[in-house]
C-alpha cells in the first residue's frame, strides 16, 4: 500500500509512519492501479468502497483539535481528505487507518503522525501493493487432525474423557472428563485437580461445536472432583425439558446436577451425593463412582455406578433420589465404566474389567483381556440371576496400537448407526509434548445386532467416522464449529454453551502464537456463494481458503472494533460451488464468533 500525504497548498510538514507504509513527502500525480476495491475500518462501522464511491466516516483520527474526515475515490486511486473543523489548532495529530485489498488479499494498517502547524487540510492518496498475506507457510503444525481425512481425535485443542453422550432436538451432545484442567495445573493425570466437565455437539459426526466448561466445582462446591459425566433427559409434571447429569465426586460417591438445556446452565438439586460410601447397602463395596443413567423404552430412570463391584438403581420421579435400594449386579472382574443401553427390552450393562489375571473366567464366551469392556444383558434388571455374559466389545486401546490406560466408552445409536465412543492417550499427547497420562475421546462404529441384543468387537481407529451429511455454509455456524484446528482456543461468553474462537495455544508452552487455523469439513456451497459475512471484533485479519490452508485466499475480512462485535462482509474473490474443506486463517488479535456465506 502507498500513501501519500499533500497538504493542499504542496508544503509536507513532518510525517512518521509504522508498519512498512510507503509515504511520500513530495506531491505529484496520483500513481495508477487497475480498479481498486478498498475496505476501510475504523470506529464501530465497517464499510466497502469501490471506484468513485464516497466514505464520510470510517477513518479512527485523533488530533488536537476538530478534524473531519471523507474518503473519495478518484479515478483509479483514493483520497482521504483531513480537514479542520471551527476551532482547528495547529499540534500533533495521529491517523490510524486500516485498509483491507480484497482483490490481492493484502492488507496494512498504519498510524501516521502529522505535525501540523496551521490549520490547512490535507490529503492522503491510497494506493495497494501487492503484499505478504497472512503467512502460513511457516506454521508448526501439531495436530493430529489438520490437513488431514483423520477424523480422530474428536477434539485435538483439548484433553477429555470418560465419554457420554444425549441425543436431543436432532443433535448429538458429547460430555466428558475435563482432562485438560489437570493438564493445565500438573505434569500428571491424578485426576484431583478436574473440578469442571466438557461439552460438544454435533449433527454430522465430523464437525463438532465446542460448548466449553461445565464448572461442577462452582454449581457444587461440595464436590472433591467431577469425573465420568452420564446424561439423561425426561420432562417434569409440568411437560418443562430435564436434563439430569449424573458424575463421580471423586472416587467416593455420585452426584447430579440438573438444567433445561444440554447446555445448562446447571444447577445442584442436593448439598451432597446422591450416594456415597457412607450409604451402609454400598459401604465397603469400594469406589461409588462413574455412574451410567438410563432412561428405558417405557421412560423408567435407571442408575449404575461403583467400582470392584457394579450397582444398579432405579432412580426415583424427581431423578435425584432412588425408588429402589441398589441391587449388586453380576460384574466378575469388575473395575469401573459403568453404563447402561436399552436395546428392543433388553438391558445392556458395561463396565471396564480389572487388571488382574481373567484365566479363573466362569462366565462363557470371550474371556475379556485387561482393563477391556464387557457387556451383560437382562430383561428383567432387577433380578440378580436373570444377567448373562454377552462378551467383549473393546480390548484396551493399547492391545490395538494406542497406549495402554484406563478405558470407558459409551455406546450410541445416532441417526440409524451404532457408535462407540472411548478414550485414548495418543496421538493428542504427543502434540502436546506430554507422556502424564492425558486422554482425548474417539468414535468408531460399531456393529450391534438389536435383534439378538449382540456386540462385535469394535477396534479403535484414527480414521474415525465418515460424515452423516455436508455442513450448510448459508446457515449461521458458530466459529467453534470445527473438524480440526490449529493454535486455536475457544473462549466463554455470558451465553451457556456459547464459545468464540481466538488465536492461542492449547498447550502450556512453546513459541509465541501468531497465526490459528480453523478446519471445517464437507461445506457445501451448491450452485454457488459469492459473499461472506462474519462476526468479529479484535485487531487483526481472517482471511478464507478452500481445500489447503496455505492456499489462495478466497476473502480477507477485518473487525471493525478491538472491543465491541460487529459484522463484518465482504465479496468472494471468485464464486464457490461444491463441497470443500474450509479454511479460517486468523491472526493473533482478532475473535470470530460467527461466519455464513450468502449467494
Amino acid at each position: 500500500m502507498h500513501m501519500r500525504i499533500v497538504r493542499t497548498d504542496c508544503l509536507i510538514l513532518a510525517l512518521g509512519l509504522a508498519l512498512g507504509l510507503v509515504l511520500s513527502c513530495t506531491p505529484e500525480e496520483a500513481p495508477t492501479q487497475t480498479e481498486p476495491q478498498l475496505q476501510l475500518l475504523g470506529g464501530s462501522n465497517y464499510y466497502t468502497a469501490g471506484p468513485e464511491e464516497t466514505l464520510l466516516e470510517g477513518i479512527t483520527f485523533s488530533s488536537t483539535g476538530p478534524w473531519r474526515t471523507s474518503l473519495t475515490f478518484e479515478g483509479e486511486g483514493g483520497w482521504i481528505y483531513l480537514e479542520p473543523g471551527y476551532g482547528a489548532e495547529a499540534g500533533e495529530h495521529t491517523l490510524s487507518v486500516t485498509l483491507l485489498a480484497n482483490r490481492t488479499g493484502s492488507a496494512r494498517r498504519a498510524e501516521i503522525s502529522i505535525r501540523q502547524t496551521g490549520s490547512d487540510p490535507l490529503k492522503i492518496f491510497v494506493t495497494q501493493e501487492s503484499s505478504p498475506r497472512i503467512q502460513t507457510e511457516y506454521l508448526s503444525v501439531t495436530s493430529p487432525k489438520l490437513g488431514t481425512e483423520l477424523a480422530n481425535p474428536l477434539l485435538d485443542f483439548h484433553f477429555v474423557a470418560d465419554p457420554t453422550a444425549l441425543e436431543y432436538d436432532g443433535r448429538l451432545y458429547v460430555y466428558g472428563t475435563n482432562d485438560h484442567q489437570q493438564f493445565q495445573e500438573a505434569s500428571e493425570n491424578t485426576y484431583e485437580k478436574i473440578k469442571s466437565l466438557v461439552v460438544f455437539s454435533t449433527d454430522d459426526m465430523v464437525n463438532w461445536t465446542y460448548h466449553g466448561l461445565i464448572p461442577v466445582g462452582e454449581i457444587a462446591p461440595w464436590i472433591s472432583a467431577s469425573w465420568a459425566p452420564s446424561v439423561v433427559y425426561t420432562q417434569k409434571a409440568d411437560g418443562s425439558p430435564r436434563f439430569s447429569l449424573y458424575f463421580s465426586n471423586s472416587g467416593w460417591g455420585v452426584g447430579v446436577l440438573e438444567a433445561g438445556s444440554p447446555l445448562g446452565p446447571w444447577t445442584s438439586p442436593l448439598d451432597a451425593s446422591l450416594i456415597d460410601g457412607n450409604n451402609e447397602t454400598v459401604k465397603g463395596s469400594g469406589s461409588i463412582f462413574d455412574p451410567g443413567a438410563l432412561v428405558d423404552d417405557v421412560g423408567t430412570p435407571w442408575v449404575a455406578f461403583g467400582g470392584t463391584q457394579g450397582w444398579l438403581a432405579r432412580l426415583g420421579a424427581d431423578m435425584h433420589s432412588f425408588d429402589t435400594t441398589p441391587m449388586q449386579l453380576p460384574s466378575p472382574f469388575h473395575f469401573e465404566a459403568n453404563e447402561l443401553n436399552c436395546i428392543g427390552g433388553t438391558y445392556v450393562y458395561t463396565y471396564n474389567t480389572n487388571w488382574q489375571d481373567h484365566s479363573s473366567w466362569t462366565w462363557g464366551g470371550t474371556v475379556p483381556g485387561a482393563c477391556s469392556m464387557v457387556y451383560m444383558k437382562s430383561t428383567t434388571p432387577m433380578d440378580a440371576d436373570s444377567w448373562t455374559y454377552g462378551g467383549m466389545y473393546f480390548k484396551n486401546p493399547g492391545y490395538n496400537g494406542f497406549d495402554f490406560g484406563n478405558n470407558h466408552t459409551h455406546l450410541h445409536k445416532y441417526q440409524g448407526k451404532w457408535y462407540l465412543f472411548y478414550h485414548v492417550q495418543s496421538p493428542l499427547q504427543s502434540a502436546f509434548g506430554t507422556t502424564g497420562g492425558f486422554r482425548s475421546l474417539q468414535v468408531d462404529e460399531i456393529e450391534v445386532d438389536e435383534e439378538n441384543v449382540t456386540i462385535k468387537e469394535c477396534i479403535p481407529t484414527r480414521e474415525g467416522v465418515q460424515a452423516l451429511k455436508n455442513l450448510d455454509p448459508f446457515a449461521l455456524q458458530r466459529a467453534a464449529t470445527v473438524a480440526a484446528t490449529q493454535n486455536i482456543v475457544f473462549n466463554a461468553t455470558g451465553e451457556a454453551g456459547h464459545t468464540t474462537a481466538a488465536v492461542g495455544s492449547p498447550a502450556l508452552s512453546g513459541s509465541e502464537t501468531r497465526v490459528g487455523v480453523i478446519e471445517v469439513r464437507g461445506v457445501d456451497f451448491g450452485t454457488g456463494a459469492s459473499q461472506l459475512t462474519c462476526r468479529l471484533r479484535g485487531e487483526g485479519l481472517l482471511s478464507v481458503r478452500l481445500d489447503d490452508f496455505q492456499g489462495e485466499d478466497i476473502a480477507l475480512l477485518g473487525a471493525a472494533s478491538k472491543d465491541a462485535w460487529s459484522e463484518s462482509s465482504t465479496a468472494c474473490y471468485t464464486t464457490l460451488s461444491g463441497v470443500h474443506t474450509l479454511y479460517f486463517i486468523m491472526e493473533q488479535g482478532v475473535e470470530l464468533d460467527s461466519w455464513q456465506f450468502a449467494r
